[in-house]
């Protein structure tokens, strides 16, 4: 099953008649009308474009896509969106992304600005503070995507991530009834990170994500909103899936936040990869990471780990965003403790999000 942030829906079909798309019946679950684009009104603001309304992109074929630029499973739609957009802007093809935040600072349009410059995302995004649009979509997680033809049929509703070639297929099935002489590329393949698409792939169990501030903090004195409070560790076998604290913290409703330079987070999980949301609350901060006690393997460290001289491993925390610390190159165990250790107060750690599908012989 494809992994999203929240639960999945199913797909809506496609057919194509002479000069005319037809969706098959779009699935039960989705509330909003199957002809007409829903409207971005009450959103807070936009970036890469003006304000846009369903009027200005009548005729185009639209791919409104729900994501959060912290999100481990939006992240890993996005090449498929850039490539997508490379291929087929210039045939009449938009994306419109709603960036309808988990966190408070995701909602922030400057957060939002750097994210999009980061992330290589050039064309609409639409700041959806607020919930008006989730709402009006009737969305349930992210990443969710609703493929919309010219002529404004709903031709796709996908909740999570996978089903790519299915996707760009439509893409180039709806562009193709209007543009018939189109000479128009192979499918893009899978990448080697989506694993569970392929023949083969292994999903193994994982420890469920952890939304630091929605849950327990191992024996925590209170989740009193900005009570700082010291904890100690109590040693010994960790519970998986929770976490343990040292040192000076305070936890409010999103996250747990260091207030010393001598403490530690530390949580006990089994997964394949390991990306955590962290925010440094002003400067950037050194957060020191190790894998089961130790400096994380070379081979199993995601793409924001870095190495000191004496061969430690640590992140570079330098702004609000999901990094990625532990790569698909690891292989999945029963158990395994990261622990993170932030080199000076001032560091929130919002969310721990997990992965575990492979192909056997990939690494």
């Amino acid at each position: 099953m494809p992994p999203v942030h929240a639960k999945l829906l199913q797909r809506a079909g496609l057919a194509l008649a002479t000069l005319v798309l037809v969706p098959i019946c779009a699935p039960a679950q989705l509330a909003i009308d199957s002809i007409g684009i829903p409207s971005f009104d009450g959103n807070t603001g936009w970036i890469n474009s003006a304000p846009l309304t369903p009027d200005d992109v009548r005729g185009k074929t639209v791919l409104v896509d729900f994501f959060e630029y912290t999100c481990l499973n939006c992240l890993r739609t996005l090449p498929y969106l850039r490539e997508w957009y490379r291929r087929y802007h210039k045939y009449g093809f938009e994306i419109v992304s709603v960036q309808t935040p988990e966190f408070h600072f995701s909602g922030a349009s400057g957060n939002v600005e750097a994210a999009a410059r980061r992330l290589g995302i050039t064309w609409p995004i639409v700041i959806d503070a607020h919930d008006a649009i989730w709402n009006r979509y009737h969305v349930d997680g992210w990443p969710h995507e609703f493929l919309f033809a010219p002529n404004e049929q709903l031709v796709e509703s996908f909740s999570g991530e996978g089903g790519y070639p299915d996707t760009e297929r439509k893409i180039q099935l709806i562009l193709k009834v209007t543009q018939p002489s189109l000479d128009l590329p192979p499918i893009m393949a899978l990448l080697p990170e989506d694993s569970y698409d392929k023949p083969g792939a292994i999903c193994y169990p994982q420890t469920p994500e952890l939304l630091v501030g929605r849950r327990a903090i191992a024996d925590a004195p209170s989740r009193d909103s900005g009570m700082q409070a010291e904890y100690v560790d109590p040693g010994g076998a960790h519970r998986d899936g929770a976490v343990y604290l040292q040192g000076l913290w305070s936890l409010t409703s999103e996250a747990a936040v260091s207030d010393s330079a001598n403490g530690y987070f530390a949580i006990s999980y089994h997964a394949v990869q390991v990306d955590v949301i962290m925010k440094p609350e002003s400067v950037p901060v050194r957060v020191d990471a190790t894998l089961d006690g130790k400096p994380i393997p070379r081979q199993f460290a995601g793409s924001d780990v870095q190495y000191d001289s004496a061969g430690n491993s640590y992140i570079e925390v330098g702004e609000a965003r999901d990094y990625d610390v532990i790569g698909v190159g690891a292989a999945w165990a029963p158990e395994r403790e990261l622990r993170l250790s932030p080199r000076a107060p001032g560091i929130g750690i919002y969310d721990v999000a997990f992965e575990s599908c492979e192909v056997p012989g990939s690494h």
